[in-house]
């Protein structure tokens, strides 16, 4: 019988070979289950992934769902890995109340995440993909793009300011007139004197571009939505980078449709189906299917350090990172 025994569930990286180096430090004894080699696409439901990880010592997932049920079936399990930032497709709290660790990688791709936010705060204030698609469909006009405002003239509402809305803001304070930020759990405020800290209705309140960097949790789900929404400036710029479930889809589709939002840079939405989402084809939106997270660099990164979260669990007692 193998000393530990590892279990993949899923995952679409073109190889394991990063993690199969950082297993090495566990010894030869090891019994690695790679899901993806038994169904094409790894393993994400739950009831079917349980065959094969009920007696893991370890279990790495990328989009299969960890639920209370799941995890109280686990025998002996000291970490559920995650490849990625957030770590809502797992019950962190059931987790926890049978000593098991969830552990994430929350430094992997701050600068391309943030970079992506900025990406899309652009193209919303200069309105380069409306444009683009009224220049390819034969019908563009001045006119039809206005107005279009000086960003310098501009307030940039922050929801979040951890690692990436902090990088974030760095690349965007020379573009704009003033930053503001929502954060209840940010304590080191003095080191950023030139953003003002305001309550969620304050920041909605008084923002020409909004951009969300919430963890995506039972308190944070909806955080906007028809209220929310009406707090807003017409035409305001939303900017969606974090998580999809963040934002009622269906008022913020209205508030679209309403002109309260003028321009939407989403690179989540509800579904990891990007083809069936409504705002695919709206004209006001920009939808890029969740690739903010990725470089060559980043994805290396995700790769060694989650296989690390489980070898320091294994080895040490503690993960690496563990939320």
């Amino acid at each position: 019988m193998s000393r530990f025994k590892i279990v993949i569930s899923d995952y679409y990286y073109p190889n394991l070979n990063a993690e199969y180096k950082e297993f090495e430090k566990l010894g030869c004894d090891i019994e690695v289950i790679d899901c993806t080699k038994i169904v094409a696409g790894g393993i994400k439901d739950s009831n079917a992934l349980l065959k094969y990880a009920a007696d893991a010592d370890a279990l790495i997932v990328q989009f299969a769902v960890c639920d209370a049920e799941f995890i109280a079936k686990l025998k002996k399990c000291k970490v559920i890995a995650r490849y990625a930032i957030g770590v809502d497709t797992i019950d962190v709290e059931a987790a926890k109340a049978k000593g098991i660790y969830v552990s994430n990688v929350p430094d992997y791709c701050v600068a391309e995440v943030a970079n992506n936010a900025a990406a899309h705060i652009l193209n919303g204030i200069r309105k380069l993909t409306v444009a683009r698609d009224q220049l390819l469909s034969g019908a563009f006009d001045m006119n039809n793009i206005r107005p279009i405002w000086r960003m310098e003239e501009q307030t940039l509402g922050l929801l979040g300011f951890g690692n990436i809305a902090r990088n974030l803001y760095t690349k965007m304070r020379p573009f704009f007139k003033r930053i503001v930020a929502y954060d209840p759990y940010f304590s080191d405020k003095s080191h950023y004197a030139d953003v003002d800290f305001l309550t969620l209705e304050e920041v909605l309140y008084c923002s020409d571009i909004i951009s969300i960097h919430i963890p995506l949790m039972p308190s944070t789900y909806n955080i906007l939505s028809e209220k929310e929404f009406s707090y807003m400036k017409p035409g305001v710029i939303l900017v969606n980078t974090a998580r999809g479930g963040l934002i009622d889809e269906e008022a913020m589709m209205n508030a679209l449709e309403n002109g309260k939002i003028g321009f939407c840079g989403l690179d989540v939405v509800r579904t990891e189906d990007f083809s069936s989402s409504p705002f695919l084809n709206h004209p006001n939106v920009c939808l890029t299917p969740h690739i903010g997270w990725c470089s060559e660099e980043a994805l290396a990164e995700l790769q060694k350090k989650t296989a690390a979260n489980v070898v320091g669990a294994l080895i040490d007692g503690v993960p690496l990172y563990h939320v």
